[in-house]
């Protein structure tokens, strides 16, 4: 089974990034992904694209960068459900990595 942690820190990669772990969903459905969202990409964490996403893909984490939130100003209230808020999303991601999780950057 493949496992891949999925890197958005870009606002124009988000998109990107859908595809690409609807393509890895598609060709290893067993596959376990999770997209660590940090830098500017959290403020688009409030836009109806990442709930059409996730009810789409219900196996896939989302977790967002805590200190990322703060320093672009967006509520945790205000964030789509289901989005997970982890205190620092590249400690996440090394977390992830140490678990066996590839590293994808869209």
């Amino acid at each position: 089974m493949a496992k891949v942690v999925v890197h958005v820190d870009d606002v124009d990669k988000v998109e990107t990034a859908f595809s690409n772990v609807h393509n890895l969903i598609m060709a290893l459905p067993t596959s376990e992904s999770v997209i660590v969202v940090n830098g500017a990409a959290v403020t688009t964490l409030v836009d109806t694209m990442w709930t059409e996403f996730m009810q789409a893909n219900p196996q896939v984490e989302v977790d967002a960068c805590h200190n990322a939130l703060v320093g672009h100003r967006v509520e945790i209230a205000d964030l789509v459900a289901g989005v997970r808020v982890v205190p620092a999303g590249v400690v996440r991601i090394v977390e992830l990595e140490e678990l066996g999780f590839r590293y994808l950057k869209p």
